[in-house]
């Protein structure tokens, strides 16, 4: 059975700018937004009423041990076609939920936000706006809004290679403010930022066109297919891995 041990004794490296990922899956870099029609790469996930979405990842070899440094993810948050102005406008707190292949979740990284702030209030969370970095807005239907980079760094989480790990992100969202939605969502949903691989024009490393549905408790309830939730295609959380093999 493959465990998620940990290596406290190692060295903590930070996540250079010019660092790169062990796994990449990030965002697309075409076919993306409405304009793209049928063809669109682009889409965004939630299953706020009842947890989140994860997915997973495989990095390095059988017979292989690794350290994950860092995981990114992205989410693109917005409501009722208003795109808040910082992260924390709409988030209470965000957090990494991991697993061991076959196994339920656990929150392995919990960081609180602050309204009118995108700083986290622990140093293993760094919050930025890619779309400031250069990503195209994402179309929400005719909307545009920001799509928010999620760093967990610091990690120092022992894994085997070869084996598939679970990931979820989520954040728990601030009372809604009013809108039409206002008596279906009581809190703002918190929504990853997926794609579809081969329209993505980008690597999408491990990709299968398969997501998870995870309760609030962190187990899994099964798989999920954007096929099979009203899009016209399978999708993948974007998901970038920094890690580093060791002896």
């Amino acid at each position: 059975m493959h465990r998620l041990f940990a290596l406290s004794f190692l060295a903590l490296p930070l996540l250079a700018a010019d660092a790169v990922p062990v796994v990449d899956r990030g965002l697309p870099q075409a076919n993306l937004n409405n304009g793209s029609g049928e063809g669109r790469s682009n889409v965004r996930w939630t299953w706020n009423d009842n947890g989140l979405l994860g997915d997973e990842f495989t990095l390095g070899a059988p017979g292989e041990s690794w350290v994950i440094d860092a995981i990114r993810v992205w989410t693109v948050p917005g409501e009722d076609g208003q795109d808040p102005a910082h992260l924390g406008d709409y988030y209470q707190d965000v957090r990494l939920y991991f697993g061991d292949p076959g196994s339920d979740l656990t929150p392995v990284v919990t960081a609180r936000l602050s309204p009118g702030s995108d700083l986290a209030g622990s140093a293993q969370v760094r919050v930025s706006d890619a779309t400031a970095a250069g990503a195209l807005p994402y179309d929400d239907f005719g909307t545009p809004l920001k799509i928010w980079q999620v760093d967990f760094v610091h990690l120092n989480l022992g894994v085997e290679g070869g084996a598939r790990y679970r990931f979820g992100a989520w954040g728990l969202g601030r009372p809604l403010a009013g809108g039409p939605h206002h008596d279906e969502y009581k809190t703002y949903a918190w929504f990853n930022h997926a794609s579809h691989a081969p329209l993505s024009a980008a690597r999408q490393d491990g990709a299968d066109g398969s997501m998870l549905l995870i309760d609030a408790a962190g187990r899994i309830q099964g798989p999920f297919s954007g096929e099979s939730a009203g899009w016209n295609k399978s999708s993948d959380i974007n998901v970038q891995v920094f890690a580093h093999r060791v002896q």
